[in-house]
């Protein structure tokens, strides 16, 4: 292949490379502009960030993350489903349950991760948090799902007799699939955020995770290993965005 067109092929590739390659030099000329130990530069943290990668910690950080992540996100799939195609197929429900959503999107984070860190045990805040924030997501993807469904198909089903238990599992389920797993795809990285951010928050030795070692290295001022460990976690976001991409072409569903 020519080197002309393999750049015609992979533009969009490149110029995201070239975008990352930016950040690094914007942060590092931000570290000379400050001069401060407060704001190391790339060159100190990368070095930080390969050695986290050495340590059998590392990986078992990580996994508390994941797991709790994984743990919430099932949740939110198997609730705001349910929720979503109570909403999907019920007009009247749906107009119910509207302002309960809107309370889910627009409450605090913050504010709900402290009154948990009261109720209960610093353990289950990430996980409960981490679903309040993406249950709404759900259950508006299902009920997008739904309420798309051509109405072609919809009187198709009335004709053929249909009742709306067999038509949810043979035809807008089936339909809506697609919103479903876009959805989910979406909440990883919002989901993995909002994790982190309640590990932080919660501050409890009981909490194994990403967020843990950062809230550790803010106690102690370690700045390089705050940023190390912020690393691996926009290293896994960033994954999941790559996911998102190749998912939104293959399912041929806006956002």
């Amino acid at each position: 292949m020519k080197l002309k067109d393999f750049l015609k092929n992979h533009r969009m590739t490149i110029y995201t490379a070239l975008g990352v390659l930016g950040v690094f030099l914007v942060w590092y000329l931000i570290s000379l502009i400050l001069n401060t130990t407060l704001f190391p530069s790339p060159i100190v943290v990368i070095p930080e960030f390969a050695r986290l990668f050495t340590l059998a910690d590392t990986y078992a950080q990580i996994g508390g993350t994941l797991l709790r992540l994984v743990i919430s996100l099932a949740i939110s799939l198997l609730v705001g489903t349910a929720f979503g195609v109570l909403g999907g197929v019920f007009e009247r429900f749906r107009a119910f349950f509207k302002p309960f959503v809107t309370v889910f999107k627009t409450i605090p984070t913050a504010a709900v991760v402290f009154i948990l860190i009261v109720l209960i045990k610093p353990l289950f805040t990430p996980v409960v948090v981490t679903f309040l924030i993406t249950f709404p997501i759900i259950y508006e993807s299902v009920v997008t799902g739904f309420t798309s469904v051509d109405e072609n198909v919809v009187d198709a089903m009335k004709v053929d007799g249909a009742n709306k238990f067999k038509s949810i599992f043979r035809v807008y389920l089936p339909l809506s699939k697609n919103y479903i797993l876009l959805a989910l795809i979406q909440i990883i990285g919002l989901g993995m955020k909002v994790s982190i951010m309640a590990e932080i928050l919660a501050g409890s030795d009981s909490v194994s995770g990403l967020g843990r070692e950062i809230y550790y290295g803010s106690l102690t001022g370690d700045v390089k290993m705050i940023l190390a460990y912020s690393l691996i976690a926009i290293l896994i976001i960033g994954l999941s965005d790559v996911g998102l991409y190749f998912a939104k072409k293959k399912l041929k569903v806006s956002k």
